[in-house]
């Protein structure tokens, strides 16, 4: 038994695939050098399948011109347009003459895979089921519950359904009776009634969701690369480039007349977009800025304030639109939290200590009158943060156990912080806004960098006045190149407590990094930095940011399509769980977490 008839379900928005999907509907993305559907359709003719019957929506007419196209030779390609999206049961609702008695293969455009379908058809012709899925026993959402190869349960969780299953006309019959549904509506109604539906795993077969930018560049194994994105074979790219046609507004293309390539970075939870401009002989960073976040507009006043006193931040190069539109420099790929996942532990330490260094000096800078900053940090701004936290992290995900029985003690955090120095603080300093820059001859930076600790050398950051901007000269071995730490996102600092910041960076969820090595982090830093942070302070700055951290994630990842910064609280609340323990400590309380304090 060989199934002759396949559909392939591309009736979609995309949405989680934006914004590619904007201009080009997901079945054409390509992966591996070929549209993603390209993939399904050779796969289905290697089975036998010689006719298909694709269902189209979100940008149809480009599918209508595309699709026959690029179809196998041999292979009969039908189109059904679905003028409203019917889900995966209404849609086959709608294709029901395509169908007979025969089964038939049913699957998604947007997953790669690579399976032998004789498990699958074999099954088939031995139980004669309401339907056939291949299962997939340890990737996904893993929601099915599999018993003895049958399927008891769609959200008992065990297995993940791949989207591709065996079925016939007959399923159709325990569809609702209305115009939207899903496919497992009347799996659910089927099983009700006692029909087998079976659940089979592949050995030795290949599945991935490429429904997202992540997942598909994971797939990719690298930048994708859309056609008309041009490309030397000296420029490189870690993400989603595409043609600037694509890439950019009509307004935007005229401004920008000489880029080849654009490609999408992903957004970072503010009013701005940022594209990486590709251009015959060099890359800039190109941001533009809503008028939501006013901040926003202090980006560039920020920028030669920092430049000018030693900073290494990226290059403001043109300012168009009142400041928001921005080509900056293009610091280039890799963020500090790059080197520490992929890092020893003698390296990472080794890189900490010189953005620890780099770090003190920022927080060293005297902030000249004229300087327009964001409102300082104030009891006003930590109880506004500690709100934000109660209603986007507790009101959505419940309460934090370790913070219960210690509110007396955790309102004390604002007065701890407003009794330190208030200096130039960044705000925002996890490892994702530090980026480590390697300079060549072109890099331009101001002369007073200082690259070791400052008070070995008898010299205070940010006591240098500004000199004209050489290239920048760094101690290294031969053949090495000089390389610095830059700062980026700093369009919300203010005055504040240099413990905010340390306990953005030490405390970052993103790393997770083990509380003594925080400790040993903290010595270093205040052995170079104009002014010691004490560790209870530390603690206050550390819980009072994870607090915010947390009521950030909640708000953003409830966004659609903005779901990745729930990953993060898991390693926030692990963080918070050990600062809160360190404050205690620092007010002569109990510390939960330790065995020797009951």
């Amino acid at each position: 038994m060989r199934p002759e008839k396949a559909i392939v379900l591309a009736a979609g928005f995309g949405s989680r695939l934006s914004p590619v999907t904007d201009f080009c509907p997901k079945p054409l993305v390509p992966l591996h050098g070929k549209a993603m559907i390209l993939h399904q359709l050779e796969l289905l003719q290697s089975w036998g399948v010689k006719e298909v019957l694709v269902n189209v929506h979100h940008l149809a007419d480009v599918l209508v011109a595309e699709l026959p196209k690029i179809c196998p030779e041999g292979l009969k390609l039908n189109l059904s347009f679905e003028a409203e999206i019917l889900g995966t049961g209404g849609g086959l609702r709608r294709m029901a003459w395509f169908m007979d008695d025969d089964p038939l293969w049913v699957c998604n455009a947007d997953v790669y895979q690579k399976l032998n379908p004789e498990p699958l058809l074999n099954a088939w012709v031995k139980e004669q089921p309401l339907a056939c899925l291949w299962m997939i026993p340890d990737q996904g959402p893993q929601t099915v519950r599999v018993e003895k190869g049958r399927v008891v349960d769609f959200r008992a969780g065990g297995q993940t359904f791949s989207g591709l299953h065996l079925m016939n006309r007959r399923t159709l019959d325990y569809l609702p009776e209305r115009n939207f549904s899903s496919i497992i509506e009347a799996y659910d109604a089927g099983l009700a009634a006692g029909e087998k539906i079976l659940g089979v795993e592949v050995p030795k077969s290949v599945w991935a969701d490429v429904g997202t930018p992540d997942q598909l560049l994971a797939a990719e194994g690298g930048a994708v690369i859309f056609p008309g994105a041009q490309l030397r074979k000296t420029q490189k790219a870690r993400g989603l480039v595409v043609a600037p046609a694509w890439g950019l507004s009509k307004a935007e293309q005229k401004a920008l007349p000489e880029a080849t390539a654009v490609e999408l970075l992903p957004a970072r939870g503010s009013d701005r977009r940022f594209r990486r401009l590709f251009f015959f002989d060099h890359s800039e960073i190109f941001i533009r800025s809503g008028e939501a976040r006013p901040e926003n507009n202090r980006f560039v006043g920020h920028s030669r304030f920092l430049a000018q006193r030693g900073i290494r931040v990226p290059q403001i190069l043109k300012s168009r639109q009142q400041g928001r539109w921005l080509q900056v420099e293009d610091l280039g790929t890799e963020h500090l939290l790059d080197r520490l996942q992929a890092g020893s532990p003698a390296r990472n330490v080794k890189d900490m200590r010189g953005v620890l260094e780099s770090v003190a000096a920022f927080h060293a800078l005297k902030i000249p009158a004229q300087c327009s900053l964001e409102t300082p940090f104030d009891p006003a701004l930590y109880a506004w943060e500690r709100e934000l936290f109660e209603k986007e992290y507790v009101g959505r995900f419940g309460e934090v156990s370790e913070l219960r029985n210690h509110q007396k003690s955790l309102f004390r955090i604002p007065e701890i912080l407003m009794a330190q120095p208030q200096v130039l603080v960044h705000r925002d300093l996890q490892s994702t806004n530090i980026m480590r820059v390697v300079e060549t001859p072109d890099s331009r930076v101001h002369a007073e960098v200082i690259p070791a600790p400052f008070r070995a050398r008898g010299v205070r950051p940010g006591e240098m006045k500004p000199e004209r901007e050489r290239p920048l000269e760094l101690p290294r071995k031969r053949g090495t190149p000089a390389f610095s730490w830059a700062l980026i996102d700093y369009q919300g600092m203010r005055r504040g407590a240099a413990a905010y910041d340390l306990g953005s960076l030490l405390a970052d969820p993103y790393v997770n990094r083990p509380l003594d090595l925080q400790m040993d982090l903290l010595k270093y830093y205040n052995q170079v930095a104009a002014e010691e942070v004490a560790v209870e302070v530390l603690a206050a700055g550390a819980v009072q940011r994870l607090m915010q951290a947390l009521g950030a994630y909640g708000r953003l990842g409830a966004l659609k399509g903005n779901e990745r910064f729930l990953d993060h609280i898991p390693a926030a609340l692990n963080q918070l769980a050990h600062w809160v323990g360190a404050f205690l400590e620092g007010q002569g309380k109990r510390n939960p977490l330790r065995e020797d304090s009951r």
